[in-house]
């Protein structure tokens, strides 16, 4: 017998034996499916109540529709928000100025935590002094793969976002101004500059100013001025937005008095919209607008116009915003909604400003 006649039965018998199972036994893996089930009744005494297999369901009264389908809706955690403490704000030429009520080796703790959080793994700061922290560069807009390829082989990268942080400290206050300028790979760096000029550096200020008021409220060392701290109306929440305390149990009309204080329109109709403007000065899809040529005298446009397509080019002080009342354990809260904004953290601190000022 030859190797390759061996080999052939030798797998021969390997298939036979596998498949013996089930070629010379019976295959009863379905046999399940056709048994009926034992059917037995139950012999109950003499004068006993019947039974009944039911379906107790707790609280079934209280169950609007067992039958009917609708989508899934993920709990969340109510909002939650933290008191601030009053921090002045000015904005001058070239800086944004916080007044912080700490003194300067506090305030410069909290900034270098904020640097740290902002930045992430790494060194948040270039260099350190006594009275000045400026900062690495950001990269609030990262490239995609094919766009960095594109700035390696060009060596053009984009402008990245520095800060300066200067401070003064002045009868037992520390007056943090804030700065930011443009750093570009290959070129020299641009002038400092206020924040107000970059809606990224704006935004960047105006979470350091709720960082820093909630920093303050939570450390020890403001602990006996927790008094004061607490009739702030602005609180922040963990993404940087901020509401307006209103008290315990708010009625319409301390709602009504606090926002005409404030010069703070709620808009007519049936939802909740309110804006810093009067209803008649909101900007609007649809609303018919001069229209604006370019290279075109002003005189010879009067009579051109259309319709808003969009809100892109409205300022924020000429929108409406959904808002709401909510109730936390601290009190009730005006959340004005700005999700819908560019700078959602910079309309929101606009707007909350109109109550202190």
């Amino acid at each position: 017998m030859n190797k390759f006649t061996l080999h052939l039965m030798g797998a021969s018998s390997m298939a036979l034996l596998l498949s013996g199972c089930s070629m010379f036994l019976t295959d009863h893996s379905d046999d399940y499916q056709k048994e009926k089930p034992v059917v037995s009744a139950l012999e109950m005494p003499a004068g006993s109540a019947a039974s009944s297999d039911a379906l107790v369901i707790p609280n079934e009264n209280n169950i609007a529709n067992l039958e009917g389908i609708t989508p899934y809706t993920t709990p969340r955690a109510p909002f939650v928000f933290y008191p601030m403490v009053a921090i002045g704000v000015e904005e001058q030429d070239n800086a944004m100025a916080l007044t912080v009520p700490a003194n300067l080796t506090q305030s410069k703790r909290i900034v270098v935590d904020f640097l740290t959080a902002l930045h992430g793994d790494g060194t948040s700061i270039a260099s350190q002094t006594d009275d000045l922290i400026i900062s690495v560069p950001f990269d609030f807009h990262p490239q995609g793969w094919w766009a960095s390829l594109w700035s390696d082989i060009t060596r053009i990268h984009p402008a990245q976002t520095a800060f300066s942080f200067h401070f003064t400290e002045l009868e037992g206050k520390t007056l943090v101004a804030v700065q930011f300028r443009d750093e570009q790979e290959g070129a020299e760096p641009g002038n400092w500059m206020s924040p107000v000029q970059n809606n990224d550096a704006y935004s960047v200020a105006v979470r350091l100013w709720g960082t820093m008021g909630r920093q303050l409220d939570q450390s020890s060392a403001y602990l006996s001025n927790r008094g004061d701290a607490s009739s702030f109306p602005i609180w922040v929440d963990h993404h940087g937005l901020f509401a307006i305390h209103l008290g315990e149990n708010v009625s319409q009309a301390n709602l009504d008095a606090k926002l005409s204080s404030a010069g703070i329109y709620i808009m007519p109709g049936e939802a909740k919209l309110l804006a810093p403007v009067p209803p008649e000065d909101v900007a609007r899809i649809g609303d018919v607008i001069d229209l604006t040529l370019p290279l075109v005298d002003k005189e010879q446009t009067k009579s051109l116009k259309t319709i808003r397509r969009d809100l892109d080019d409205v300022s924020w002080e000429q929108r409406e915003y959904p808002y709401k009342i909510s109730h936390q354990k601290a009190g009730d809260f005006l959340v004005i909604d700005v999700s819908s904004m560019e700078s959602p953290e910079v309309v929101s601190y606009h707007l909350v400003q109109r109550f202190v000022n």
